[in-house]
């Protein structure tokens, strides 16, 4: 399982803030309770922007 590094930490290496650590949820749980590791989140394809096809209103003439 991936966690994400809340705070660095000494594990079977040094982790910095933000780094990716993968592990055993059952060796790290510990570190999880203390807030040092998060379940990191599956990363998700950006979806495109949405489309306005809504027809742009002109604005008055008098005002141009």
């Amino acid at each position: 399982m991936k966690f994400t590094v809340l705070r660095p930490h000494q594990g079977d290496k040094w982790y910095d803030e933000g780094d990716e650590r993968e592990a055993r949820e059952a060796d790290v749980a510990h570190l999880v309770e203390r807030g040092v590791l998060a379940q990191a989140k599956p990363q998700k394809k950006a979806e495109p922007a949405a489309k306005n096809k809504a027809r742009q209103v002109p604005s008055n003439k008098a005002d141009q």
